[in-house]
């Protein structure tokens, strides 16, 4: 029964990889499950206490199929603004079992020059390569990716450390850099890349000071050249009340030779 079910996954090994993992933890669980027939269903689960043989869990499935085209973006395939609006508090409000999690907003990089210059469906042929890398991306490693504007985008997702959390959006603008579609427009590069800024928090965060630390963050990533990931890493006043950027970043690393690491915390 097991196989015949994860043959009709799209993403059967992330299907896999979440039940063992909650067989571990007494976290609850809400997520949707996407079949190749083009079929979506709701997946919730409770954690019951096994003693030491850990945790036995209840499982409940529901065909979300017509619900969940409203909540899709046509051209990218990715979650639309309407979903981003709906599901963004409950990851912040998420624990997630003490993994660290990442919150992310990213640009194309001079997107409307791009559009001018090779016209609107070259450039909508830029849009769906991005939402196509964004959703592998983000089955693979369960994330979710939302297009939240023309060329902007918001990634949430969950990781085991920060490390982790970074490789992951380094590779998604390794990805998209490596696509090498000309941009004449985006100097010095030359080709289609992608900025963003991002934030790494554990715990329950506040929504509205981890947004605005990462958007200060993407506009630093764009300021210092494009094609950049810049990292606003959370103070405590984002799990409470007020994020504010570090004056001094002396104690950052680089994320990478060509990015800059932000600081939360007292001004």
């Amino acid at each position: 029964m097991l196989d015949h079910v994860l043959a009709q996954l799209d993403d059967s090994k992330s299907f896999l990889g979440l039940v063992e993992r909650l067989y571990e933890s007494p976290d609850p669980s809400d997520d949707e499950l996407t079949f190749k027939d083009g079929r979506v269903f709701n997946r919730k689960s409770i954690a019951l206490d096994g003693g030491d043989d850990g945790y036995s869990r209840i499982w409940i499935f529901s065909d979300v199929t017509e619900a969940w085209s409203a909540r899709i973006d046509a051209l990218t395939g990715l979650l639309n603004r309407r979903a981003y609006a709906a599901e963004l508090p409950e990851f912040m409000s998420n624990v997630q079992n003490g993994r660290v999690k990442s919150f992310a907003l990213a640009d194309l990089d001079h997107f409307k020059a791009y559009n001018d210059q090779y016209g609107h469906a070259a450039g909508d042929f830029v849009l769906e390569r991005v939402g196509e890398t964004l959703r592998q991306m983000c089955d693979e490693y369960s994330g979710k990716a939302y297009r939240i504007g023309g060329e902007e985008f918001a990634i949430a997702s969950a990781h085991d450390d920060d490390t982790a959390a970074v490789a992951f959006h380094q590779m998604i603008a390794d990805k998209i850099e490596g696509f090498q579609i000309r941009h004449a427009g985006n100097l010095p590069h030359g080709v289609v890349t992608i900025s963003a800024g991002l934030g790494l928090f554990a715990g329950e965060g506040e929504a509205k000071a981890i947004f605005a630390a990462v958007d200060r963050a993407l506009y630093q990533a764009k300021k210092l050249g494009r094609n950049k990931l810049a990292q606003a890493v959370m103070s405590k006043a984002c799990t409470a009340s007020e994020a504010r950027l570090e004056k001094s970043i002396t104690q950052s690393q680089p994320i990478r030779k060509d990015s800059v690491v932000l600081l939360t915390g007292s001004t």
